[in-house]
């Protein structure tokens, strides 16, 4: 994890996450999780569980699971459907999936939903991960909820979030040169 913030792997809502992960391998075992992620529905990201795939860009899977849930609940009001409950893509070797764990109030800025974002090799049981998924949805969101540092972040403009995302990789890419200069 040398070029992402230490911010999003070494947290409380991270190191549930990282529970889990290791409840589905306690239980399963079977596949590979690449990575889990807590991000709102405009894909600022919250936490990734600190196993993530350093391949993985956690920028890009973030605004895919975003995205897909914008169109999944496009869908749900196309469909006069009631609650959207889940949403995955499966290719031939991959699974990506994305669950709404919660949703609170943001000031006057609305409703803003979490969502849990996992990507996993084909093997890995979907249902297995529901389960622990919905032993840790309401300990996500009031960790969320009660932490100023988060709710601050989601209150942010797209502008803003745009300028937040580009210092931050400002930061990253000075900490790499500088690492690849004493190698």
């Amino acid at each position: 994890m040398t070029f992402l913030p230490k911010a999003l792997y070494r947290n409380n809502i991270a190191n549930h996450l990282n529970d889990i992960r290791k409840g589905y391998i306690r239980l399963s075992g079977k596949g590979v999780i690449f990575g889990l992620m807590c991000v709102d529905q405009d894909a600022k990201v919250i936490a990734i569980n600190e196993f993530f795939d350093k391949k993985l860009n956690v920028w890009d899977l973030s605004a895919l699971g975003a995205a897909m849930y914008g169109v999944s609940k496009q869908g749900m009001d196309c469909f006069g459907a009631e609650n959207l409950e889940r949403s995955s893509l499966i290719y031939k070797n991959m699974q990506f999936f994305v669950r709404s764990i919660g949703s609170f109030k943001l000031d006057q800025r609305g409703k803003r939903e979490l969502l849990i974002i996992v990507l996993a090799d084909r093997r890995v049981n979907l249902g297995l991960i529901i389960l622990q998924m919905n032993k840790f949805a309401k300990i996500i969101s009031n960790e969320v909820q009660g932490n100023q540092k988060i709710k601050e972040t989601l209150k942010m403009s797209e502008e803003e979030m745009r300028a937040h995302i580009k210092q931050v990789k400002n930061e990253l890419f000075k900490k790499a040169e500088s690492m690849n200069m004493l190698s």
